[in-house]
């Protein structure tokens, strides 16, 4: 018998989660704000002390690649150093780990969830869409499944026993068979419960659906969930997408016949290299 779950039980049974990062939310909505500047975002950076370490630590480094002989201890030259993007990107990426951390979460699944983030963000890049936006919804796109882990372990473990004794059993089906619903629909309703952007929402909602999507970001997240699994770079096999829509690949202007090559290796490279500095 399926649980009987309604988004006020999805949300309220949240509690058991860490509280979810604000900086997140405050740093998205400077991407659509004209008037946001450096300032503005080494301010909100500077409110947390571990993110502010942490990029104060990779400018350091990138001082010493180039030679630098300076100590970095101020954020405007860290910025110039590393770059607006990068700190956005450390900013977001840093966050989701203390909260994925905090919750206890097994290495595989943030591997996983990062590995996602970086081919969900090179897609983007591809499809003329954007790369911050895109990493939230990978990193967070199966944020569903930590939901059901640490809310109803024993039914989380039925999933994966169902999965074992049935070769072949889609993830999907799976987890309605226990749950009552999936883990798209329980990320995207937490998603919402967190004020999230609407698009990064429907990424979460929809990435293992097949069929056209509307929404480039929904696009990306369905397509670097594939591209993730399928260059095999953690192993992760409980949520893997089963089919590709073809409808997702047009929309981000991807074509299978092209070289693709440099793509997966930067997917590979990238994922890597985040996943050693934020594991």
């Amino acid at each position: 018998m399926p649980l009987a779950l309604s988004e006020r039980v999805i949300v309220e049974r949240a509690q058991m989660l860490p509280a979810f990062p604000t900086v997140v939310n405050d740093l998205l909505m400077t991407l659509d704000d004209d008037n946001a500047t450096i300032g503005a975002l080494i301010q909100l950076v500077g409110r947390d002390p571990v993110i502010t370490a942490r990029v104060l630590s990779i400018a350091n480094a990138a001082a010493m690649a180039g030679r630098i002989q300076r100590d970095v201890r101020d954020m405007q030259v860290a910025v110039s150093l590393i770059g607006v993007a990068r700190l956005r990107e450390i900013v977001l990426t840093l966050s989701l780990a203390e909260f994925a951390h905090g919750a206890h979460v097994g290495r595989q699944f943030w591997e996983h969830s990062v590995a996602v983030g970086v081919a969900a963000q090179e897609l983007a890049r591809i499809g003329r869409a954007s790369v911050d936006f895109a990493l939230v919804c990978g990193l967070l796109h199966d944020i569903g499944q930590l939901w059901m882990a640490r809310c109803h372990p024993l039914e989380f473990q039925m999933v994966r026993m169902s999965r074992e004794q049935e070769p072949g059993l889609d993830i999907i089906e799976a987890e309605r068979r226990h749950f009552g619903v999936d883990h798209c629909a329980i990320g995207s309703v937490l998603a919402g419960a967190w004020q999230l952007p609407p698009s990064v929402v429907a990424a979460i909602r929809h990435h293992h659906e097949a069929h056209p999507p509307a929404d480039k970001l929904v696009a990306a997240t369905h397509v670097g969930e594939a591209l993730a699994n399928a260059l095999d770079l953690v192993g992760h096999d409980q949520a893997s997408v089963v089919e590709v829509s073809a409808g997702a690949c047009e929309l981000l202007g991807l074509h299978w016949d092209d070289d693709l090559n440099f793509l997966f290796g930067r997917i590979e490279a990238r994922s890597r290299f985040l996943n050693r500095i934020f594991s």
